[in-house]
């Protein structure tokens, strides 16, 4: 997200109120729900199954825009993803002329739930309107009979300055690559605005886990993942330049590699990153001197050795990672120590120029371990994308986590910065430096 987007006022989902005493113990119950669905009569017989309804509209801020799209019931045409926590199988909705999508037969259960909606080009053309996104999702606890609804108020897109574009997915399985091999992840960023911007002083950076595992404690981390007022990093990267020195022009994208080298010699699915625009340093193998390096300035390095292995958030799951503007990372308070006591630093909000959430889907681990709610607080990203599933077949190990082409405008893409990663990234096969995925 941007700069512009820290208004006072973004709704977020909001969710029907049950006086139902067995439904309030549930949802007392519930591990990380923050907003729980809600339900009536729960005791109801011959409905041995949950019904859900739906109901997707756009933000009380967006009232013209409703107007002039005829959507003042609610958005159709709006897609709704539903996933029970310890599955891997989506049930995907859409909405109808009113706004309302219903699911039936559901067990109880932690779920993950967002909506979305892409204008088509009639529809932005008969309106007079860009292409948009919109888009909005929680995780929470679904009763275990009777009908329940949950509403949604979308948050519309915001081109932006800098956004994060791309980061690597996973890669082939270390039996194929001679051992654990991982200096082939990247990250790419893009200038979304229409006037040039200089990376020298910029900083990227990953969040707190939001992972209930040996990486961290959904508890213990839960105040600093809710805060409004940053985002919490124990490791960053810090852009060389004293100012001027790595401009990035309008509709243009930089390529940070681990290590800037063609990977294909290790195994023809990995990636050639020896075009990369920078380099990060400590992290490889091989060096490119021709790269300038990236500058490790958080508390922790941004890169780590475990034998062979780079290993770094990068390649972590249920993950946020942000560009924020120059600063002077001594500067930055300690504001949050983990259940390991690793220290960590906050980044201000009046800093950040974008944050994106990355979700993994890990069936059997997370049946057990659900992933901490919120990842990150909704004023930075509304629901976390991707949910990546770390698996053996080929169909995934050439993925990557890509922000959309949302349109075209004055000769440049402009890609999809609804606030919401669900909605913005896809899961496609990756392209270091090349934003492709309408």
């Amino acid at each position: 997200m941007t700069e512009d987007e820290w208004i006072a006022g973004r709704s977020h989902a909001h969710l029907s109120v049950s006086v139902g005493l067995a439904l309030i113990m549930l949802g007392l119950a519930a591990c990380g729900t923050e907003r729980g669905i809600t339900g009536r009569e729960p005791d109801q017989p011959g409905i041995p199954l949950a019904v859900l309804t739906v109901h997707v509209r756009l933000q009380p801020s967006d009232t013209a825009l409703a107007s002039a799209l005829d959507w003042e019931s609610g958005v159709p045409g709006a897609e709704v993803n539903l996933l029970r926590n310890g599955t891997e199988d989506w049930i995907r909705l859409r909405t109808d002329r009113t706004g309302r999508a219903r699911a039936v037969d559901l067990l109880s259960g932690l779920y993950l739930v967002y909506a979305g909606r892409i204008l088509t080009q009639a529809e932005a053309s008969a309106a007079e309107l860009p292409i948009r996104s919109f888009g909005d999702g929680i995780t929470t606890e679904l009763a275990d009979r009777g009908e329940q609804s949950l509403e949604f108020e979308l948050s519309s897109d915001v081109p932006g300055s800098l956004v994060i574009s791309e980061i690597s997915g996973w890669g082939p399985p270390s039996w194929e690559v001679g051992g654990s091999y991982t200096d082939h992840h990247y990250f790419e960023v893009y200038n979304n605005s229409a006037r040039t911007l200089f990376l020298d002083g910029m900083v990227f950076g990953a969040t707190v886990r939001g992972d209930d595992n040996i990486f961290g404690h959904c508890a213990h981390s839960q105040a600093v993942r809710s805060d409004s007022l940053g985002v919490y990093s124990l490791a960053l990267l810090q852009w060389p330049g004293a100012g001027g020195e790595y401009p990035i022009g309008p509709g243009e994208s930089r390529l940070v590699a681990m290590s800037a080298i063609d990977h294909t010699a290790v195994h023809p699915e990995l990636p050639d990153l020896s075009h990369a625009d920078f380099e990060i340093r400590g992290a490889r193998a091989a060096d490119n001197p021709a790269v300038p390096d990236m500058i490790d300035v958080g508390l922790r390095p941004f890169v780590t050795r475990l034998g062979g292995a780079a290993l770094s958030d990068l390649l972590a799951g249920n993950v946020g990672f942000f560009v924020a503007r120059p600063l002077d990372p001594g500067e930055l308070p300690i504001m949050y120590r983990d259940f390991a006591g690793q220290s960590y630093q906050r980044i201000p909000r009046d800093l950040l120029l974008d944050v994106v959430g990355r979700a993994q889907v890990l069936a059997d681990l997370q049946r057990e371990s659900p992933p901490c709610v919120p990842l990150l607080h909704p004023d930075f990203d509304r629901y976390p994308g991707g949910f990546y599933t770390i698996a053996l077949g080929a169909e995934d190990r050439r993925l990557s986590f890509q922000r959309r082409v949302l349109r075209s405008e004055g000769g440049r893409d402009i890609l999809s910065n609804s606030n919401t990663s669900a909605v913005d990234f896809v899961l496609a096969d990756l392209t270091p430096g090349v934003p492709l995925w309408p």
